[in-house]
């Protein structure tokens, strides 16, 4: 039976498939991390695409169809320009965004982790000039959320345990 959902989101990824539409990884409060059809999101009349760029905060309105969520109408929140405008910011966002989009399980109730993804992107947001300790913290919250460590690491251990776990290497970022 069809439903519709609003929600709010975290975009976390975006996958352009043919035609005109794309897949969007989304983090939400109520239905945990979610995959997305865009149906004709990529027309040059759509007012969804420009809501859907990675990072950014959405209410999202989604239609639930035969275990398949589409995306109906989105409303910018947050941008977070403060965070866009400067290249050691982007690093740290993709990095965290990368990491919750591999380690959090699709469709489970994660309210404490989207409310940490929230606080980073209002810390980092905020932040002059962000320094490692930001990401460490944020990281390392992120594991003990999800259940993979039990107390903080240093940066160099935490990114090997999550290679570890996702079984592939880190993208390489300036940090």
């Amino acid at each position: 039976m069809p439903k519709t959902i609003k929600t709010e989101s975290i975009v976390l990824r975006k996958r352009n498939l043919p035609n005109k539409d794309i897949i969007i990884t989304l983090f939400t409060a109520e239905l945990g991390k979610i995959n997305v059809f865009g149906k004709g999101i990529k027309k040059i009349t759509s007012r969804r695409l420009p809501n859907t760029q990675t990072g950014n905060l959405v209410d999202t309105i989604l239609y639930k169809k035969d275990d398949r969520f589409y995306l109906q109408e989105t409303r910018l929140i947050s941008g977070f320009t403060n965070i866009k405008d400067k290249t050691d910011k982007i690093n740290y966002l993709y990095l965290v965004l990368f990491v919750v989009e591999r380690l959090a399980p699709e469709g489970q109730y994660e309210k404490t982790l989207y409310t940490e993804i929230k606080r980073f992107l209002v810390d980092l947001s905020r932040a002059e000039v962000p320094d490692v300790s930001l990401l460490a913290k944020y990281l390392n919250r992120i594991l003990m959320i999800l259940g993979y460590n039990h107390e903080p690491l240093p940066l160099s251990d935490v990114y090997s345990t999550i290679e570890g776990i996702i079984d592939e290497k880190l993208p390489a970022f300036d940090i």
